[in-house]
C-alpha cells in the first residue's frame, strides 16, 4: 500500500478514538494526533524505500523503482518485483522493528503521543495483511 494511503487509514482510525475516548481534546488537538500518526504510519514504509535503493545495486529490476514517482505509477508491477526479489519479504520484517521502534521512542519520548502513535502503527500493520498473504501463496 502506499503511503498516501497508509496516512488516510491511520487518520481515519485515530479521529474516532481520540474523539470518543478523550472528549475533552479540542478539534485541533485531535487534528494534530490525526497529523502525527498519519506521518508514522506513512514513515513506516521507508524502510521498503531503503530496501530497494540498497538492493537496486545489484538487481536490474528494481532500479526503476529508485523513483517514488514509478512507484506509484506502477505500483501493481512494483509490488509483483519487490516480491520476486525478495525485498517484499525483508520489509515485512523490518516493518515489525521499525513500529516497535516507533512505540517506545514515542513511549520515552513524547508519552503525550502514544496513543496515536500506536494506533498508527497498528493500522500500517493492519493493512499491510494482504502483503504478507502475497509472502504465503
Amino acid at each position: 500500500m502506499l503511503p498516501h494511503n497508509h496516512f488516510l487509514i491511520a487518520g481515519l482510525a485515530i479521529a474516532p478514538v481520540s474523539l470518543a475516548l478523550f472528549p475533552e481534546k479540542s478539534i485541533g488537538e485531535t487534528a494534530e494526533w490525526v497529523v502525527i500518526g498519519g506521518v508514522v504510519s506513512a514513515a513506516i514504509d521507508l524502510d521498503i524505500v531503503t530496501l530497494v535503493w540498497l538492493k537496486s545495486r545489484q538487481e536490474q529490476r528494481l532500479k526503476p523503482f529508485r523513483s517514488l514517482f514509478e512507484i506509484y505509477r506502477r505500483f501493481k508491477l512494483f509490488m509483483d518485483t519487490i516480491t520476486d526479489t525478495g525485498v517484499l519479504k525483508a520489509g515485512m520484517i523490518t516493518h515489525f522493528v521499525v513500529s516497535v521502534v516507533a512505540i517506545l521512542v514515542c513511549r520515552l519520548l513524547a508519552p503525550a503521543y502514544f496513543v496515536p502513535v500506536s494506533i498508527a502503527v497498528l493500522s500500517h500493520i493492519l493493512s499491510d495483511i494482504p502483503n504478507m498473504r502475497r509472502l504465503s501463496s
